[in-house]
């Protein structure tokens, strides 16, 4: 793939806006205390290029989005098959 690096601002938007499940926020608000404005359009530009290029940025914004959550999906599926039950129950005593 040749085109990557004009995918990264896109794919940044997409991964600052996406709620972390750690911290159940998205970094645009940790970071700037709200969300940027999403990028819909209700009236007709006398541009049709800047709509074009607007809409190709948004069609890759949701792309992104949905590989990140895909690739979250996943990692958390891939991450659990390795996890074992707990030997220890309710009660037991253990070294610290």
């Amino acid at each position: 793939q040749r085109d990557w690096v004009g995918k990264l601002p896109p794919t940044e938007f997409a991964m600052n806006s996406a709620s972390s499940a750690t911290t159940g926020y998205a970094l645009f608000v940790l970071n700037n205390g709200r969300m940027p404005t999403s990028m819909v359009w209700h009236s007709d530009s006398e541009f049709p290029g800047v709509r074009i290029f607007a809409q190709r940025i948004k069609d890759a914004i949701l792309r992104a989005h949905d590989a990140i959550i895909t690739a979250r999906v996943k990692q958390t599926l891939t991450s659990n098959r390795k996890r074992a039950d707990s030997p220890f129950a309710t009660g037991d005593l253990v070294y610290l």
